[in-house]
């Protein structure tokens, strides 16, 4: 084999720093986005089970001037 014809190449670690610190980055953002979808999920899910409920008697009792309910009766 000539110079001419040989192929040169350096070793090149698999893992380096940057790849490593490149992962660690996009599973930590995945994990904060993951988290985030997660709480909404449960949110939805504990809104639609309260709201089901018929034993809820709650009494409401609004006496301002932006009232729905008093603005709709005074039109």
């Amino acid at each position: 084999m000539t110079s001419i014809t040989t192929y040169s190449y350096r070793n090149r670690e698999i893992f380096d720093l940057s790849i490593l610190i490149e992962a660690i980055r996009f599973i930590v953002i995945n994990l904060i986005l993951a988290l985030i979808f997660l709480f909404l999920a449960l949110e939805e899910f504990d809104w639609a089970t309260l709201s089901s409920k018929n034993r809820i008697t709650d009494e409401i009792i609004d006496e301002t001037s932006w009232n729905i309910k008093t603005l709709i009766l005074k039109s």
